[in-house]
């Protein structure tokens, strides 16, 4: 479980999809700019970070180890399954979904009902991609959103 402990304050939470999103979906060995930042900055405002990724809760944690992010994500979760209506199943990635924030290339997968940031995909190494600076300042806002907590699958 990511977040609190017993009897403690739960955690805002975001979850990051992982291919295409914050690393590139060719080669899958560039972290995207501005990625480690906003993970840092999530980290210094005590947000938990769930990476999720189609390939498996392992495969999002190998990529956060090789790109050295890992001591930033706090827990990883595979996309399972869809439900009736085509999106992603939620309940085994963050506790209280309708609180966390999204972050995504693919938002048309998700549940309507969620907070998301959509970004473009990241297809390559491209140190002039801005494809994050809009969860970068949602990032850095002092406002933050409705607490959750997350689990490691």
């Amino acid at each position: 479980m990511v977040g609190p402990g017993a009897g403690d304050v739960a955690r805002e939470t975001w979850v990051f999809d992982v291919d295409g999103c914050v690393v590139d979906s060719l080669t899958g060995t560039s972290l995207r700019p501005g990625a480690r930042e906003l993970l840092e900055t999530l980290r210094a405002r005590d947000v938990a970070v769930v990476w999720w990724s189609a390939g498996g809760a392992e495969h999002a944690r190998r990529r956060a180890e090789h790109l050295r992010v890992a001591e930033l994500v706090d827990g990883y979760a595979a996309k399972l399954g869809r439900d009736a209506d085509g999106a992603y199943v939620l309940d085994r990635v963050v506790d209280d979904a309708r609180s966390a924030v999204f972050v995504d290339d693919h938002p048309e997968d998700l549940p309507a009902w969620l907070d998301v940031i959509a970004v473009s995909t990241y297809l390559s190494d491209n140190p002039h991609d801005r494809g994050l600076a809009e969860a970068g300042r949602r990032g850095r806002s002092a406002k933050a959103s409705p607490p959750t907590s997350a689990r490691t699958l």
